[in-house]
């Protein structure tokens, strides 16, 4: 059996398996610049991996009451992830079967442990799913520190963040890429950021999926190496299970039903382009995509957060009961400690007062003046 730790914000792992089942921890971790590791302020977590027969996992969720979700995706139906469930949030312990992975969870947080259970012969993506597991807990978990959280892709320029915030198909993993891909800032976030609410500068990574409407990938050759990558490590899993997996090809569509979804890792594993994990806020931009814009690029306002209202930033915001990443473990401990999270983002955001900028651009021709405004 061998042991590994992992680290995900406040949040600390042990993993004790004996079939490999670190190596998407490994990934992750890999894909983020080193940085000075702080002390954990959640009680540190086992996660033990056992193998069992498909049967066996049939018979003990067998008389389970319940039927949870572990994860939901609106765009992705392989990540809308559920089956039956045994839930007590009072004791803070549930557990979940999910068939079609081959997979059983069983979290208790009076014993600081998450057992997983596996079919080797039908679970074709257990060590990330592990990974994900560990994902929702720390969320789930986080102490007041991490209670603010902003839906909103991150860059970096000159050692500080910009934040690109926007209703959903708003353009902001487009900006993102773009200003990586093409004007050297370094990625930070893809989809979330946490505020750092001992700070009051600081943003945080959170390590969300990389998801490109399949004509963007198509407009940048490296985006469409990474999402290359993606493709062959799936075809690889289901070879691997004696399955098949057919490669489609890319659609020159901006559709929301024309998205794909690779993991994060795949940035610095095909690019070589690491994540930067935390880093002082420079500004927020609020930009809305317009193809054909015909200025190019039109600056709305440029003021501070420091007078931001609820509803300029009401979409970028997450309840406390995230539904994106589900109570299936039933520990809502952390929920007490963190309050209201919209009213935590909104006072971070004031009390920070860095730039604001709202704007509207065209995806070809306005995104050069971005980078200008953001240098000015």
């Amino acid at each position: 059996m061998d042991t590994s730790r992992h680290r995900l914000l406040d949040s600390q792992f042990q993993l004790h398996s004996a079939f490999g089942d670190a190596w998407f921890f490994d990934r992750i971790a890999r894909s983020y610049e080193p940085s000075p590791i702080e002390p954990c302020a959640t009680p540190s977590l086992d996660i033990r991996v056992h193998h069992a027969s498909a049967a066996e996992l049939i018979d003990a969720a067998a008389d389970w009451p319940a039927h949870a979700r572990f994860h939901r995706s609106l765009n992705y139906p392989h990540w809308n992830l559920e089956g039956p469930a045994q839930l007590d949030a009072d004791s803070s312990t549930g557990a979940i079967h999910l068939p079609g992975e081959g997979m059983l969870f069983r979290h208790d947080a009076r014993r600081a442990c998450l057992d997983v259970h596996i079919d080797p012969m039908h679970a074709l993506r257990s060590s990330e799913l592990i990974f994900h597991a560990a994902r929702n807990l720390t969320l789930w978990r986080r102490g007041p520190r991490f209670a603010p959280m902003l839906h909103a892709s991150a860059i970096v320029l000159d050692g500080a963040a910009w934040l690109f915030l926007g209703s959903k198909g708003a353009g902001k993993s487009t900006l993102f890429i773009d200003t990586v891909l093409r004007h050297g800032a370094r990625p930070l976030a893809n989809d979330r950021v946490l505020l750092d609410a001992e700070d009051g500068r600081s943003v945080w990574s959170w390590p969300s999926y990389l998801s490109y409407c399949e004509g963007t990938i198509v407009d940048y050759p490296e985006l469409r190496r990474i999402f290359d990558a993606g493709l062959r490590d799936l075809q690889r899993r289901h070879l691997d299970a004696g399955q098949t997996c057919d490669r489609a090809l890319y659609r020159r569509s901006y559709q929301q039903q024309h998205k794909r979804i690779v993991a994060p890792c795949l940035l610095a594993e095909v690019l070589g382009t690491l994540y930067v994990p935390r880093a002082p806020l420079a500004g927020v931009v609020r930009a809305t995509l317009e193809p054909g814009h015909a200025a190019g690029i039109t600056l709305h306002s440029a003021g501070s957060t420091a007078g931001l209202q609820h509803a300029d930033i009401a979409d970028a915001l997450f309840p406390a009961d995230d539904p994106d990443f589900p109570c299936w473990h039933g520990d809502t401990r952390g929920l007490a400690q963190r309050g209201d999270p919209a009213a935590a983002a909104l006072g971070w955001l004031r009390a920070a007062g860095v730039p604001w900028l709202e704007l509207t651009l065209d995806p070809v021709s306005g995104k050069q003046g971005l980078r200008k405004l953001l240098d000015r």
